[in-house]
């Protein structure tokens, strides 16, 4: 696989894995402002799911180059 490749892998399970933590550790506001929406979340923790899923990906890209280089998976 070239570098190009290894990328193209590690973008896509990163949006998977970010769209799955989205919701995670969301929690509604008790007292809802006028002109808020009731469902926004008091805090969304976004860098902190950022980060979190940078480091998982990096892991997950790294077993699955290893399986796809040691043709455990067949590409072609």
């Amino acid at each position: 696989m070239s570098l190009f490749e290894y990328f193209i892998v590690y973008i896509v399970i990163w949006w998977i894995l970010f769209f799955i933590s989205l919701p995670m550790g969301v929690k509604k506001p008790n007292n809802v402002e006028l002109g808020h929406d009731s469902g926004a979340p008091e805090k969304t923790y976004l860098w902190k799911k950022f980060i979190y899923v940078s480091i998982f990906t990096l892991i997950l890209t790294y077993i699955t180059v290893l399986i796809i280089e040691s043709n455990i998976i067949s590409l072609s």
